[in-house]
């Protein structure tokens, strides 16, 4: 999932808009689709505007040319792993996805990478705690917007997890909501109305503008279950708890910066599609771990590898055996590789002067020795291959 094209999962034919368009209307845009980034094109250069820098402007009804900037573009054949690396170097929560040519045909957000995420193998064995930051900063439900604003600052986080007055986490209050409920309000805010008098904005109690019912996740939750959350709620930050105990948050960023760090660990996702007995998985994931580092070693850039597993009975129904393909691909080529079951044997040996033919049983592999086989016949293939190419450097045999 994680090195697939990012063209795969990014968003084609995207809405953009001119220079000269006014903040309002591009606000509203943002608004309608639920963007937090929009593509401005000037003939064929391109720009990017944020819903962030847009709500910072002195006057709706400048044009967003005085906001826009030139963002980093990413190619539509980089991995999504990579992809993940260029936007997080480039500060950046959005990209456009261009052609070879730099034409833009399309862009992929940080939502696009969690909805992948969330869909990860990789992902889903990896607990929230390894990413999660604890003792994350909070406020008080009867605290104000301004102290709200100060902490942020004074932190540089984009939200706070609410407290009520027992100290339990009930809302979470973003730096977006005070853009938008506070300095650019449809309605103007004052409590007039309620208790008899004009409260300024700032001064005003946190909770009339943070979000709540609070959305969390236990802490013994994966990174893949996290992501899946803020996909399916588009949010960009999620308390973890315990049994209702505040014990840390995980953002979009974190998890991007986890996908980013396996990336320069060359961690390779492996997905594999099939069935094969549970005790026989411990015993997989090692071979799988030590065979695919001699496969890295010699194809240096893997983009994925999938393993199809097909499991069949003999004609009594009680015995296993497994077919296993395995597919490995590298920038320049995909490699296949097969272990089948081997087929029966006869032998003829001699025994008190008389010949005597005895059929061996048939031999069936076990998912461990079939595995073990399709890859090996991917390294060989990969092996020849660099021999093609560096008939000197090669070594003759493998250790």
């Amino acid at each position: 999932m994680l090195n697939k094209p990012i063209m795969e999962i990014a968003t084609k034919n995207p809405v953009t808009i001119t220079p000269d368009t006014p903040i309002s209307k591009a606000i509203g845009i943002m608004e309608k689709h639920h963007f937090h980034n929009l593509i401005v094109l000037d003939n064929e250069d391109i720009y990017l505007v944020t819903m962030h820098d847009l709500l910072l402007a002195s006057s709706l009804n400048e044009s967003v040319e005085t906001l826009m900037f030139r963002p980093h573009c990413i190619n539509q054949n980089t991995p999504v792993m990579d992809a993940v690396c260029e936007i997080i170097e480039s500060g950046q929560r959005a990209a456009p996805i261009v052609d070879d040519n730099g034409k833009l045909v399309g862009i992929v957000t940080d939502y696009d990478i969690m909805k992948t995420a969330g869909n990860s193998e990789l992902l889903k064995e990896v607990k929230i705690t390894k990413i999660m930051t604890r003792n994350p900063i909070t406020i008080g439900i009867d605290d104000s917007i301004g102290k709200a604003r100060s902490l942020m600052r004074k932190y540089n986080i984009g939200r706070l997890i609410v407290l009520d007055r027992e100290g339990n986490p009930t809302g979470i209050v973003t730096e977006d909501d005070i853009l938008k409920k506070v300095y650019k309000p449809k309605k103007r805010m004052t409590l007039g109305e309620v208790v008899g008098e004009k409260v300024p904005r700032m001064s005003q109690p946190v909770s009339i503008i943070m979000n709540t019912p609070l959305i969390t996740i236990e802490i013994d939750s994966t990174i893949a279950d996290v992501a899946k959350l803020m996909e399916k709620h588009d949010i960009r930050g999620v308390p973890v708890v315990k049994r209702g105990t505040l014990r840390g948050i995980v953002t979009r960023i974190d998890i991007m910066k986890y996908i980013m760090e396996l990336r320069r660990e060359s961690v390779i996702e492996v997905e594999i599609h099939g069935e094969f007995d549970e005790d026989m998985r411990e015993l997989a994931e090692r071979i799988l771990m030590t065979e695919v580092k001699k496969i890295v070693k010699y194809s240096k850039r893997i983009h994925w590898i999938k393993i199809s597993i097909k499991k069949e009975h003999d004609k009594g129904g009680d015995v296993s055996y497994y077919d296993v393909k395995v597919y490995v691909k590298t920038p320049r080529k995909l490699y296949v590789g097969e272990g089948k079951p081997k087929l029966s044997t006869t032998k003829r040996i001699e025994m008190d002067g008389e010949d005597m033919i005895l059929i061996s049983e048939k031999q069936r592999w076990d998912f461990i020795e079939v595995l073990k086989d399709a890859l090996d016949s991917v390294l060989k293939q990969i092996e020849i291959d660099k021999e093609k190419k560096h008939p000197k450097n090669i070594k003759k045999t493998l250790e």
